[in-house]
């Protein structure tokens, strides 16, 4: 009984609400729900290969100890190994300047669990910010009516009373709510080109061209060095010194391979795609906003050609008149918790108290957000 209640306490995480209030759109959504998980997922997977594989495997001349190994591949995971830039012939010379060579250390390798966790919570932190300034606003004044209802006409009708009177009471009163969320917008924004830049530095400045250089290498350039091992080698040299018999210092090299630098290239790679794509939508999303802002303030009747929210141009030119940006992101909100016929009766509701004209030819799709 004890198993099935732990279970049960578990299970109750992973259970689909259809009632949960929508408090932000897809975009905003993009960031803390999906692009968090998948952070984080990506995180779990490579801590797990870390602590059940093996991650590098490095060869000496004392290979063939295994305490001697295992202390090599310790130190060479936990300090850094590198690689040879311009891939020097060792078969031609047996001297070769060093000097002259250009060497590329990595030492990255170890942070990557730790870099994608914060990651992961740098895109939670707007959401957790908007959560907190709204309140649970949205939750409150459309409570019974998200979701499946066998409520009657009369109830349902009076909640949905409920609410209207609400927004008229509280009309031109949510300008500091449309702030917070246009704020915590900038942040995901601000937060998606953070996030690139950092990526960039953390794996050597590679990260901005890598999926570009990984697509042109794929199409036709496969005569030169791929770039995914380039930037993600899976062979590196590792300098391992210890004390001789006589007392001197003694420099062994090791050649090590880096078993999880196949994973990582894939995961870096699909970040690519995804980080730019997102920044682009973010970046879209608050033009858009900054649109719909410029539009309302100057109480312009060209917006509402351009979007099409609603059949009739007087009742949305008079809307418009009478309402402010917060007013019509809290009417946004409302209409992605309520379905579509019961957000038609709370805008014709809406506009009577208002005392707009021909309020019962309402489109549907009525907030521009």
């Amino acid at each position: 009984m004890a198993f099935i209640s732990s279970f049960n306490n578990i299970a109750k995480y992973f259970h689909v609400r259809n009632d949960k209030p929508v408090i932000d759109d897809y975009i905003f959504q993009f960031h803390y729900k999906l692009t968090t998980n998948i952070l984080l997922m990506f995180c779990v997977l490579l801590t797990s290969i870390n602590l059940i594989g093996n991650p590098i495997q490095c060869m000496t001349n004392l290979s063939k100890k295994d305490d001697v190994r295992k202390v090599i591949n310790t130190y060479c995971w936990i300090s850094s190994t590198f690689t040879y830039n311009n891939n020097p012939d060792f078969h031609q010379s047996s001297n070769i300047n060093e000097d002259k060579i250009k060497i590329r250390y990595h030492s990255y390798y170890q942070w990557v669990p730790f870099m994608l966790f914060f990651q992961a919570i740098t895109f939670y932190v707007p959401h957790w910010i908007w959560k907190m300034w709204e309140g649970g606003k949205i939750r409150i004044i459309t409570n019974d009516l998200r979701g499946l209802s066998m409520d009657s006409v009369q109830e349902r009708l009076a909640k949905q009373n409920k609410l209207v009177q609400y927004f008229i009471e509280s009309f031109h009163m949510h300008s500091t709510y449309a702030l917070g969320y246009i704020f915590c917008e900038i942040i995901n924004v601000i937060n998606i080109c953070a996030n690139i830049y950092v990526t960039n530095k953390f794996i050597g400045e590679y990260f901005l061209t890598y999926g570009f250089e990984v697509f042109k290498y794929n199409e036709n350039d496969q005569n030169h060095t791929d770039p995914m091992e380039e930037i993600f080698p899976r062979l590196t040299k590792c300098n391992f010194y210890k004390y001789g018999s006589s007392g001197t210092i003694q420099k062994m090299d090791a050649l090590c391979i880096l078993a999880q630098n196949v994973l990582n290239e894939k995961i870096y790679l699909f970040l690519w795609i995804w980080f730019f794509m997102l920044a682009i939508m973010s970046i879209l999303a608050l033009l858009y906003r900054i649109a719909i802002i410029t539009q309302i303030i100057k109480k312009t009747s060209s917006f509402n050609n351009i979007f099409k929210l609603t059949n009739n141009t007087l009742m949305m030119s008079s809307l418009f008149r009478k309402c402010q940006i917060g007013d019509f992101l809290l009417l946004h909100l409302i209409e992605k918790n309520v379905n579509h016929f019961q957000f038609k009766e709370i805008m014709k509701e809406i506009c009577a108290n208002l005392n707009l004209e021909n309020s019962y030819d309402l489109h549907l799709d009525f907030v521009p957000y």
